[in-house]
């Protein structure tokens, strides 16, 4: 903020996560009291103030422009570009906006070197990665690795396997318009490329593990009920296409599957 001379912030936080929203209260209550925020922060004369924006959980408002329409308290929707944040964001105004990922990055980065963070990862995905394991899995939570770990490593030597000591069927990664990868992807390392090549993204960093148990249609189903009742209706492609992927996927789970 110091260096772009912002004078506001804001953290968008979904309101169905209760406990993120107060911890972070909590944390910029402390930053007061400590002089970290407000005017003349450490007696400098620079001006910076954090407001939280509780979101409505719209998934579309993960696409900066429509986050940003959120805060402004205007639909979630998204807009062309450009222009771009930077040239007119919030209110008009230049924004930078990023991924709390990225910026408690950049955080460490600037401490510690550029070299430093490159030391992690791989040549074409230089860093680390949070992801979100969850699913069938002995242990589940936040979690920070290097770029270029396998699946496999995620999911067993992190994970503690899988629940009920079942069979690993597949992880579902990139959130609800990710991929799904079966068994013979375990030792895939996770990176941009090979997760782009294998037929699945990163994503926001999601990462769900299904066991033998877990019926891989009703699986894809969940998603893209999910995806169909978010899309914001701009493009056809959405629109249309999650409609008619959904009927499909009903179709097969109601025993009325079709061959291609």
């Amino acid at each position: 903020a110091y260096t772009i001379g912002a004078t506001h912030g804001y953290i968008y936080c979904r309101a169905e996560y209760p406990l993120a929203l107060e911890r972070l209260n909590i944390a910029l209550a402390k930053m007061k009291e400590y002089g970290l925020l407000g005017e003349s922060i450490l007696g400098s004369g620079f001006n910076f103030d954090i407001e939280i924006k509780e979101g409505a959980g719209a998934f579309v408002c993960g696409e900066e422009t429509a986050l940003m329409a959120s805060i402004e308290g205007k639909r979630g929707m998204p807009r062309p570009r450009p222009p771009f944040p930077a040239q007119s964001g919030i209110w008009g105004k230049p924004t930078n906006i990023n991924n709390v990922e990225t910026l408690a990055a950049v955080a460490a980065i600037l401490q510690k070197s550029a070299d430093w963070y490159a030391q992690y990862g791989t040549e074409g995905s230089k860093g680390t990665k949070t992801f979100a394991l969850a699913g069938k899995i002995k242990r589940t939570g936040l979690i920070e690795v290097p770029l270029g770990i396998t699946l496999r490593e995620i999911v067993y030597d992190i994970g503690g396997g899988i629940a009920d000591d079942k069979q690993f069927r597949a992880v579902q990664t990139g959130g609800p318009s990710g991929g799904c990868l079966p068994a013979e992807f375990l030792d895939l390392p996770v990176d941009y490329e090979a997760l782009t090549q294998a037929g699945s993204i990163m994503g926001s960093g999601g990462m769900i593990v299904a066991d033998e148990d877990t019926c891989i249609v009703d699986f894809a189903k969940f998603f893209l009920t999910f995806v169909q009742a978010e899309s914001c209706g701009k493009c056809a492609p959405c629109r249309v296409g999650t409609r008619q992927m959904l009927d499909i996927l009903e179709r097969i789970t109601r025993g009325e599957g079709q061959d291609g």
